[in-house]
């Protein structure tokens, strides 16, 4: 016989994982035993239920590029964010404008026959360097 998900340890996994935490903080956030967070967690019938719900959610809020930069606006001008979530978010913003793109300059390299090496050796002369 299977356990039943308890709805109030299922709604306290949700918001802990709403939050950023890892699924063995969720859990144990949630009110589940040590063991049974640190274990094979993901094996567990709320961590699947759970984050099917969470996408579920997330999929008819209609999540859009326009929200989702909104939000890191508001992370990003949150008083206790920490300066590495700062620099990721804009690490984030940077990349989505596309401003780190590799603008190398493109190289060629011009090769010669001997016909015209010759040519140019003709042109100009080179003196031999006498080594002592």
């Amino acid at each position: 016989m299977s356990k039943q998900i308890d709805p109030i340890k299922k709604a306290k996994y949700k918001i802990s994982r709403k939050r950023g935490k890892s699924i063995t903080q969720s859990l144990k956030d949630a009110g589940y035993a040590i063991g049974s967070a640190e274990g094979r967690n993901s094996d567990l019938s709320v961590v699947k239920v759970g984050d099917k719900e969470i996408l579920n959610e997330l999929m008819a809020k209609d999540v859009t590029v326009e929200w989702v930069i909104n939000k890191l606006g508001t992370e990003l001008a949150a008083i206790d964010a920490k300066a590495s979530d700062r620099v990721r978010i804009l690490e984030l913003l940077g990349k989505w404008l596309q401003m780190f793109k590799d603008n190398e300059a493109k190289q060629t390299i011009a090769i010669f026959d001997g016909a015209l090496i010759e040519k140019l050796r003709a042109t100009i002369p080179i003196e031999p360097i006498d080594i002592q």
